[in-house]
């Protein structure tokens, strides 16, 4: 079975042996002291590697940041598990787990969605996918430090084999982390560790699907004002309970308007930045150029100058769309399953009824296809009806302020982008906002659920459905949000989606935020409509026919 990366891993060994060549080289400069990350891209750039130049810089440019969280959180999470367990004997048992044991990291994976480091595809200093030690210690302390990389959200371990008690699970890189719980791990490792519990991004939910990484939008030009130096001052207020800072007051008060947005997958990279309007990754093509400015803009803190911040931007507009435009996304691990008859109708119904915005297909062998042609196509929010938070824009800083940090393009297209639909199989649950949970429920939207909730883990065959495609879920859409907060508190690792989770102060600041908007029409009286989270629109399968609609379904499982 092939999963789309054993090639870029034997290209990066063949990479990493001419790099070792040329440092070598250099003699006593070598002897002297390794070189850096920074020097090994160099190197590597100017050998035409920017491939492997580009997966060291994700995989290492975090290492310099200023630390999210004290790493000594990891060695003691294990007794805030136990501290949050009602049974006696469980809480016995998780107080026995050792750190980095296979009972620590099921933990891990089924609490957080937070993977081991993998074999081939990390740097010496990855504790896990997607979390760094750092070379800086935790701020007014020695402590050593910890922080997220962009692979926390960004990628995942997915089963490769349709067997449960051998799921071969394997690195998916640019594919979403669908069952991360960032905000949940960062206020455990935070109390664990003795760092500030305060939000990482403002409208993070724990046991949630989608988090608000959009606050960064927000974010950007409060922390580094004039585009390059960072504001240090301003950081430390963002990140802990009480905001004093009169420079953020402004911005919290937009965070109820802030929408929810899934992590975007970096395997679309190299079919969207080639597209005839929508550019890059963003749901809403409103951004090109070097995505490291949105990628980079905050995060890093070494130096107060910025200095670090303009070497990451220029490294990252030299190598890291190579490696992005590189990634595959890995085989539907059911597809022996498959009817290829079936797939091969299905091809037909998706030419006609999707191609125009998802793209052209065509038949490479058994039961595979390939996009030969994505249009990139900018849909108006009217015609696909999905949530309109995003294409609102009612966040947004305006144009010039944006610029202020942007090296690339910005436009507002206030329109959504139909993304490839290549590896969609492993992308649920699905819109742009985690609304609906199988494509199933996409192509028939009487059958969406307001409600639902789902367990990890994306290493296991039986969690995943492969009638409907997506990962196998409960409908809670009867239930009452207390009611779901009762099921959290009684079930440690199930996810939910609630679109009713505001509390009544929560929404009378929803609607306050509403009352102040004046860069569009909006209805402060009817707060509901302005969540981030409906699950309306795409509504283009439901003149399907089931068999057509299983048909479909089919041949996306090939793609």
């Amino acid at each position: 079975m092939t999963f789309g990366f054993p090639r870029l891993t034997f290209q990066l060994l063949a990479c990493a042996a001419t790099l070792a060549l040329l440092v070598a080289a250099r003699g006593e400069e070598s002897a002297a002291a390794p070189p850096t990350p920074q020097q090994q891209e160099e190197t590597l750039i100017a050998h035409g590697e920017t491939v492997a130049a580009g997966k060291l810089e994700i995989e290492t440019r975090f290492r310099m940041a200023r630390p999210l969280w004290n790493l000594d959180g990891l060695q003691t999470l294990n007794e805030i598990w136990a501290e949050e367990a009602q049974a006696p004997a469980e809480q016995e048992r998780l107080k026995g787990l050792a750190e980095f044991s296979e009972g620590w990291w099921r933990e891990m994976d089924m609490r957080y969605g937070i993977h081991r480091p993998q074999p081939g595809n990390h740097h010496a200093d990855a504790l896990a996918l997607g979390l760094l030690k750092t070379e800086a210690e935790v701020a007014f302390s020695h402590a050593p430090g910890m922080t997220a990389s962009c692979r926390l959200c960004h990628s995942t371990v997915l089963f490769t084999n349709p067997d449960p008690r051998n799921p071969e699970p394997r690195f998916a890189e640019g594919i979403p982390n669908v069952f991360l719980d960032f905000e949940r791990f960062h206020q455990n490792v935070a109390a664990s560790g003795g760092t500030s519990p305060g939000h990482v991004f403002a409208k993070n939910l724990p046991r949630f699907f989608v988090d608000s990484a959009d606050f960064f939008g927000v974010l950007v030009p409060v922390l580094r004002p004039d585009g390059i130096k960072p504001s240090i001052v301003r950081y430390d207020k963002f990140f802990v309970d009480t905001h004093t800072n009169s420079y953020t007051k402004k911005m919290e008060a937009k965070v109820p308007l802030i929408p929810f947005l899934k992590p975007q997958p970096w395997t679309s990279y190299r079919h969207k930045v080639n597209g005839t309007e929508g550019k890059g990754l963003y749901v809403d093509g409103g951004f090109e150029g070097n995505v490291a400015d949105v990628n980079y803009a905050m995060a890093i803190s070494r130096g107060h100058l910025g200095e670090d911040y303009v070497e990451a931007r220029e490294t990252f507009a030299k190598c890291v769309p190579a490696y992005f435009s590189s990634l595959k996304t890995p085989r539907y691990p059911f597809i022996a399953a498959v009817d290829s008859r079936k797939a091969e109708a299905g091809h037909a119904i998706f030419q006609e009824t999707c191609g125009r915005c998802h793209g052209e297909f065509k038949r490479t062998g058994e039961k595979q296809y390939e996009l030969v042609s994505f249009p990139g196509a900018l849909i108006e929010p009217e015609e696909v009806g999905t949530d309109p938070l995003r294409i609102i824009g009612i966040f947004d800083m305006n144009l010039d302020e944006k610029k202020r940090f942007l090296s690339g393009r910005v436009t507002l297209t206030r329109k959504y982008v139909a993304p490839p639909l290549v590896g969609i199989w492993a992308r649920g649950p699905y819109l742009h906002n985690a609304s609906v949970p199988t494509i199933y429920n996409l192509l028939k939207s009487s059958t969406r659920p307001k409600k639902y909730s789902m367990r990890p883990s994306s290493t296991d065959p039986d969690n995943y459905d492969q009638e409907r495609i997506g990962w196998k879920f409960v409908d809670e859409s009867a239930k009452t949000h207390e009611q779901i907060l009762e099921e959290m508190e009684a079930d440690t690792y199930v996810r939910v989606f609630d679109p009713h989770w505001r509390t009544p102060e929560q929404w009378d600041a929803l609607r306050q935020a509403l009352s102040e908007v004046t860069s569009a029409t909006v209805d402060p009286s009817r707060p509901e409509l302005y969540t981030g989270l409906l699950n309306t629109g795409h509504t283009f399968g439901d003149h399907l026919t089931e068999d057509e609609r299983m048909s479909l379904l089919a041949f996306l499982k090939c793609l």
